[in-house]
């Protein structure tokens, strides 16, 4: 009886890398965010139900999108300023031994070094110090508003029995959508609720379920205008 052949799984950034990921790479700055800024997120949806993927697959779909996105402009965003020489960016997975020096500690009589990720990091290459992180998110729900405000915490904050290593980094969110009530929205943009979040960009109306809102124009020039601004402060 002849064997059955495996069955290749197939997982969400495959398909970002094969079907997405070329098309979002404009010759400049500007023409990325045009190139965004008209994405069918149908799209998105028709490939995780043609591939047959999981819906926490379908959002890591999507998820890629935006950090690549995100990495793509702060580059061309750095080169077009001329300043490659001076900072790079790229994306930071934490573990036991790797990732973001965050907070140092005596464990067991001895020194540890706690470490965090990012979604996009922009590093300042002559020392590779971290100087801004950005998270990506599909959507701010409330779980995951209160996830951000303490991960603001986590990266700022003075706490008891650690040295903070990263207490003059800027903490910043990239969004697809708010998924909060009218007055839970106003409170995270009209007060110190956000704690030490230091900017949060929205770039579609409406909520996910809204797929046919494309990525506001406006709203990406005001994150890129963002970034343009902070890395000419250390000029």
């Amino acid at each position: 009886m002849p064997k059955k052949s495996a069955k290749i799984k197939v997982n969400a950034k495959d398909i970002f890398d094969k079907y997405v990921a070329k098309i979002l790479v404009g010759k400049n700055s500007q023409e990325s965010i045009g190139i965004f800024c008209n994405l069918n997120y149908n799209n998105f949806y028709n490939l995780a139900q043609k591939f047959k993927l999981e819906e926490r697959q379908v959002s890591s779909l999507i998820g890629f999108k935006d950090e690549f996105f995100v990495e793509t402009l702060i580059n061309q965003i750095v080169a077009e300023s001329q300043l490659e020489d001076k900072f790079y960016c790229k994306k930071v997975t934490a573990n036991e031994k790797s990732g973001l020096s965050a907070r140092a500690i005596k464990l067991k009589g001895d020194d540890k070094i706690l470490t965090i990720g990012g979604d996009c990091v922009i590093f300042r290459r002559s020392d590779d110090k971290p100087l801004m992180i950005i998270e990506c998110k599909e959507y701010i729900d409330m779980i995951r508003m209160k996830e951000l405000v303490g991960e603001s915490r986590v990266i700022k904050d003075e706490i008891t029995k650690s040295v903070n290593l990263l207490g003059d980094i800027k903490f910043c969110v990239f969004a697809e959508v708010l998924e909060l009530t009218e007055g839970w929205a106003y409170l995270l943009n009209n007060s110190d609720l956000k704690h030490k979040i230091d900017a949060i960009f929205v770039i579609r109306d409406g909520k996910r379920k809204d797929k046919e809102n494309m990525p506001v124009a406006a709203n990406i020039m005001s994150f890129k205008e963002y970034i343009q601004n902070f890395l000419a402060s250390f000029k």
